[in-house]
């Protein structure tokens, strides 16, 4: 099993069969803030009808601003998957959700504002993420006919109870903002052009910390007469043949995505 080296202590891998489900639940909720702060977290645990049958989410995400939502399936990594989560989160993805579910959100969380969240419910329907204590990549591509995102929130202990966690997968980012197209200069196959510089905020000769999947990459502008470059000095992650857009999250935290051809 995994182990992480914290401060000169080891911290084991909580094993998914030695965690009642109730206990992740509320660990994920106390760290909420923290996983999703571009979001108010939100009980969920009502039952929703459809042709197929019913299923009982666990939490709700709504975006600060009411621009999206999500519907949070909080699994086991040794859960029944055909039986138990594909079928929970088939159903949570095909439901239809209005001014009952609006009442009951701000009935749990008096922070809301009813009038935004009335509306937020006329508008495209929330997307169903499962938040699971293992990692199971088995889980993602039958989970993604639904449009559905799997969450990664893994417990390690110390010999002396104390608790570190690891976050992977997908977890909502709420609305960004494109920021600028980039490709790489023919001529300098290490040099993205950026499209448009000015969005960037960041002035010559200044490190940047952009993410790709998942992960952080590190660059530096880098200006000359006629155009604005960014450049990796460690191994590039991006594709040579592909064109990709900047992104600002929220938080000012920027990404890359590859453009859709």
């Amino acid at each position: 099993m995994a182990k992480i080296l914290f401060e000169d202590r080891w911290f084991e891998e909580v094993a998914s069969e030695a965690t009642y489900e109730s206990a992740f639940e509320n660990i994920v909720k106390a760290h909420s803030s923290v996983l999703w702060p571009q979001f108010h977290t939100i009980p969920f645990k009502t039952t929703i009808y459809t042709e197929e049958g019913a299923a009982k989410a666990d939490l709700a995400l709504i975006e600060l601003k009411y621009r999206e939502w999500w519907v949070v399936e909080i699994e086991m990594a040794h859960h029944n998957f055909q039986g138990h989560v594909f079928r929970q989160v088939r159903i949570l993805s095909h439901a239809d959700y209005g001014q009952k579910e609006a009442a009951i959100l701000c009935r749990a969380n008096p922070a809301l504002d009813d009038q935004k969240v009335s509306v937020m419910m006329k508008g495209k329907q929330p997307r169903v993420l499962v938040v699971v204590n293992k990692a199971c990549p088995q889980w993602v591509q039958p989970l993604s006919r639904f449009d559905s995102h799997v969450a990664i929130f893994e417990i390690f202990r110390s010999e002396r109870n104390e608790y570190i966690f690891r976050v992977n997968g997908d977890h909502p980012m709420g609305p960004t903002e494109v920021i600028s197209a980039c490709r790489y200069d023919p001529l300098l196959p290490r040099f993205l052009v950026v499209e448009s510089p000015a969005a960037l905020g960041i002035p010559t000769g200044q490190k940047i910390s952009i993410l790709f999947n998942n992960s952080v990459t590190e660059w530096e502008r880098i200006d000359v007469s006629d155009k604005v470059w960014l450049l990796t000095r460690s191994p590039n992650p991006l594709s040579p043949d592909s064109e990709y857009e900047i992104l600002r999250q929220e938080d000012g935290q920027m990404l890359f995505r590859q453009k859709q051809t």
